[in-house]
């Protein structure tokens, strides 16, 4: 089974949303996460019969901006008895004022190395947009258009308006996977709530949290068509923690549960 690019790099760019400013009513703490992948059975269009796997995201405050560990896995089985696995590993540092970013993208099939990208980015205006200097597989240079921002300067636009009341938010964001990186996402948030795990397995980040509502659409920015590539459906903490994450690749959905939390040490600058 193929999954698109964009799908598979969804949590380099939702996780980069945590980077939280000062002025932001809600705060990310440096912090790590790691998450139980299952199938969401109550949606199978694909074939598959489960799916076993993992997310791990870690955070990590440093003076100058924020430091990313990211990798998603699992191996899925499909009803003819097949199987088949996927593995994406992200580490990404963006400055605080989301003006630069160095990214490193890797996919495997199995032990396989499958696809590489590796290089920086920076913004040079809001009205002239900036550029993308890949230095994997290959040097080359990619000019990102007026109104670009990186995965933390989107989230920090993201939670501010939830802040303030909004109830959507859309940008074009570049994340580093491939010389086409650059993907429509759009948001609808809801009202800020008092959040519950609605799952017993479910780990509450603190026990008084509230949480945003949130529903997240990737569109290939290539693609004429109106129908998302990928999208993604999560509760937001005040905090900066996913809960009750919901992948929806198209034709089969993964939950994705809150297994093991820890709080990180804060640099001291």
């Amino acid at each position: 089974m193929e999954l698109t690019r964009r799908s598979v790099c969804f949590f380099a760019v939702a996780f980069a949303a945590l980077t939280i400013s000062s002025t932001a009513f809600a705060a990310l703490e440096s912090h790590r996460a790691a998450y139980r992948l299952k199938l969401d059975q109550s949606h199978r269009m694909s074939g598959l019969a489960g799916v076993d796997g993992g997310l791990v995201i870690e955070w990590r405050r440093a003076c100058d901006g924020w430091l990313s560990h990211q990798r998603l896995g699992f191996v899925a089985a499909t009803d003819g008895g097949g199987d088949f696995s996927h593995d994406v590993r992200f580490s990404s540092w963006e400055a605080v004022d989301g003006s630069e970013m160095r990214y490193s993208v890797r996919s495997y099939d199995g032990e396989r190395l499958r696809e590489e990208y590796m290089g920086n980015a920076r913004i040079l205006s809001a009205e002239s947009g900036g550029v993308a200097n890949f230095t994997k597989p290959d040097q080359r240079e990619v000019i990102l258009p007026p109104g670009t921002v990186f995965p933390a300067d989107h989230f920090n636009r993201l939670l501010a308006e939830a802040d303030s009341g909004a109830s959507f938010i859309s940008h074009e964001v570049f994340d580093g996977w491939g010389f086409d990186a650059l993907t429509q996402v759009t948001s609808v948030i809801g009202q800020l709530r008092p959040y519950e795990p609605s799952n017993d397995n479910e780990l509450p980040s603190r026990s008084d949290s509230d949480a945003w509502p949130v529903s997240m659409a990737y569109y290939n920015l290539m693609d004429k068509s109106d129908l998302p590539e990928f999208e993604a459906k999560f509760m937001l903490t005040e905090e900066g923690v996913l809960q009750e994450l919901l992948l929806d690749y198209g034709d089969f959905r993964l939950k994705a549960t809150l297994a093991e939390f820890e709080r990180l040490d804060e640099p001291a600058c």
